[in-house]
């Protein structure tokens, strides 16, 4: 495993794929971060659809409605974004099956699904669905009014381990949707659907009630509901509703349990339950009544005897991808975002290293020894093993005018009193010892004295380095480690005044961020006219500078700020509003330019060349200032021309 190569996408390192679809694939993915230890699940959209207009506004609709949910039994949502222009979001990882899965094991084995442990996973799926339906903006107080329209066995999963989850709210109905749904095509899977879709009733949550009704009613009976020859006659199945109770098929399903049954899959919805909640109550007091020794853990029981083979293998996989040495792949990760002038902050601050099974580096420990006597001031230098050895004398002389470069390791053997200086690579500490002398070299108190004072001196000399520069015009910790200002600062090294730099400005002068709000995964941020590949994050941005954040979109008008940050006020909110949509026109040019010509003009604070010639191109409205120029000829003509609303106009 540790020879194999994996592919990379942005921040997360593929392992193997779960599903391959037609617009989108599914990954096991490993996240590259501080929690590298995280697997995730990440959907990546086919490079084709992420371009296409209306699969990217299904896709933010589908991003609206739940990277807002958070709730144990639906899916969540960690992130989304564009890695090489291709669409991406990474979601909880569930190591199950979905239940569809499940019912085709059982059929297999002939065996029908336990009526307690039915009743309980149909419970949870209420849960989640409730609070989707009940979901409000925190922020603005609006409830979303989410209907899934989706919901059948495919849509739920069931870990290994006894949770339930609802997925793919991909078509759900929400107060953020874009666009409504157009007449005459039909959401959802044709055997889930409810009445009052065919009879054009405005939907709400009791519509995926009636899909939980059909869940339930199959699981009981080990039988699709609704199923016919032809998606003709499931409609009029549907809409007849005419439904056999469960325990009409199922003798083992006691009477009170059909009555619940039967009244989420009333044809008048008004019949129903009416929420889910409801729903749910009517169901744990069922199931606990009828089967007091059940319990939540009894799933995972089931799962377990049910996948013992999945599981097993899983196991071992999940094993070897946590050999992987992924410090190579972070390393690319970070080069590449240096390469783009991305810079997180948590690397900044933190410097974490992710988990591995690499062994943990240690902490370079570096120490210099100083022999003192009354004559002369020693240093003896020791230098790792690997390194060849060596030793250096230097007179007080030879301190006052020179410096001793190179970093220092380990204490040497040789005899007298001892200050010891210990340097990490992220803080000095100073330490100082003053051992005793060895016996052999014992001598006058007198001796003693000069022998301490001398090493206070040099102690001090180091610690307060600057102020031993000002008094005496030597700098001890200069002579010793070099120049300070290539150095790594650590934020609890104390810092001179010569040494101003901060953390952010020794990172390519970065000092501050600029956080962006209401921008969504359609938009484009632009920071002083340069496109920033926005992935969420905070941009760093530059103090003491003026820069203009510019958001633009498809078909709307761009918006733009001004953000200035200083040391003291180095981060900014810049909440984008509402892009207003673009009033467009078209314009045609003339066929007879010559080849090699462009039509040169600014739109939305950025500079436009476009070949000419060209017919119907979409222009937002306004009067432009142009330039006709043609690089193989070396001409150049201005122009104007104006583009009005729906209208077309002809350039010459």
């Amino acid at each position: 495993m540790s020879d194999k190569k994996f592919q990379r996408f942005g921040k997360y390192l593929i392992l193997d794929h779960l599903v391959d679809g037609g617009m989108a694939k599914i990954c096991r993915a490993r996240y590259l971060g501080e929690q590298a230890n995280k697997m995730v699940a990440v959907k990546m959209v086919q490079p084709q659809f992420s371009n296409d207009e209306a699969f990217v506004r299904m896709f933010q609709d589908e991003l609206n409605i739940t990277f807002g949910m958070l709730h144990p039994n639906i899916m969540q949502v960690y992130d989304y974004g564009k890695v090489s222009g291709q669409l991406y979001t990474a979601m909880e990882y569930i190591h199950g099956a979905n239940l569809k899965q499940y019912l085709d094991r059982l059929k297999e084995k002939k065996v029908v699904f336990p009526v307690e442990i039915s009743c309980y996973i149909i419970s949870q799926v209420c849960l989640g669905l409730h609070y989707a339906h009940t979901f409000t903006d925190k922020l603005t107080g609006k409830p979303y009014n989410i209907v899934h329209r989706d919901i059948s066995p495919h849509n739920i999963m069931l870990t290994y381990d006894g949770a339930v989850k609802v997925i793919d709210f991909g078509i759900a109905k929400a107060n953020t949707n874009s666009e409504a749904t157009q007449a005459g095509t039909i959401k959802g899977k044709l055997s889930y659907l409810a009445p009052e879709y065919l009879d054009g009733l405005e939907l709400d949550a009791r519509y995926d009630e009636f899909a939980v009704g059909i869940t339930l009613w199959e699981m009981l009976c080990s039988r699709k509901l609704f199923q016919a020859n032809n998606d003709l006659a499931v409609l009029k199945q549907i809409q007849a509703c005419k439904i056999i109770a469960p325990s009409e098929i199922n003798p083992s399903v006691p009477k009170e349990l059909d009555v619940i049954v039967m009244k989420a899959l009333s044809k008048d919805r008004s019949h129903r339950y009416e929420n889910l909640d409801q729903l749910n109550r009517a169901l744990i007091r069922f199931l606990y009544s009828t089967y007091p020794d059940f319990n939540a853990s009894d799933l995972k029981v089931f799962a377990n005897n049910l996948f013992k083979t999945e599981i097993t293998k899983d196991e071992e996989k999940f094993v070897d991808y946590g050999k992987i040495d992924i410090l190579t792949y972070i390393e690319d990760m970070k080069q590449e975002e240096s390469k783009t002038g991305k810079i997180k902050k948590s690397d900044i601050t933190s410097g974490a290293r992710p988990t591995s099974t690499r062994e943990p580096q240690r902490e370079k420990i570096q120490e210099f020894e100083l022999t003192l006597d009354t004559s002369q001031v020693q240093i003896s230098i020791d230098v790792p093993q690997e390194e060849k050895s060596t030793t250096r004398k230097l007179t007080k002389e030879a301190l006052q005018g020179s410096r001793v470069p190179g970093k220092i390791i380990k204490n040497s053997a040789s005899s007298g009193p001892k200050g010891i200086v210990k340097e990490k690579t992220a803080s000095r500490m100073v330490r100082k010892d003053m051992g005793q002398r060895d016996e052999d070299n014992k001598s006058s108190s007198l001796a003693k004295v000069l022998l301490f004072l001398t090493a206070s001196f040099i102690g001090i000399a180091y610690l307060e380095a600057d102020r031993i520069e000002k008094l005496f015009g030597f700098n001890l910790h200069e002579m010793i480690h070099g120049d300070q200002e290539g150095r790594e600062i650590s934020s609890e090294a104390p810092l001179s005044k010569k040494k101003k730099l901060s953390i952010a400005s020794k990172l390519n002068d970065f000092g501050g961020e600029i956080v962006l709000g209401g921008v969504d995964i359609t938009m484009e941020v632009y920071v002083d006219g340069k496109k920033y590949e926005y992935m969420g994050t905070p941009i760093q941005a530059v103090v003491d500078k003026t820069l203009t954040v510019t958001v633009k979109k498809p078909g709307y008008l761009p918006f733009s700020k001004q953000v200035t940050l200083s040391k003291e006020n180095n981060s900014a909110v810049v909440n984008v509003p509402e892009l207003q949509r673009s009033r467009l026109g078209l314009l045609t040019t003339s066929q007879n330019y010559p080849p090699g010509s462009k039509l040169v003009y600014e739109e939305g604070g950025e500079i436009i060349e476009r070949e000419l010639p060209f017919k119907d191109i979409e222009i937002p409205e306004g009067i432009y200032q142009a330039r006709v120029v043609n690089p193989v000829l070396g001409t150049e003509k201005k122009v104007e021309f104006s583009i009005l609303e729906n209208k077309k106009h002809f350039l010459e």
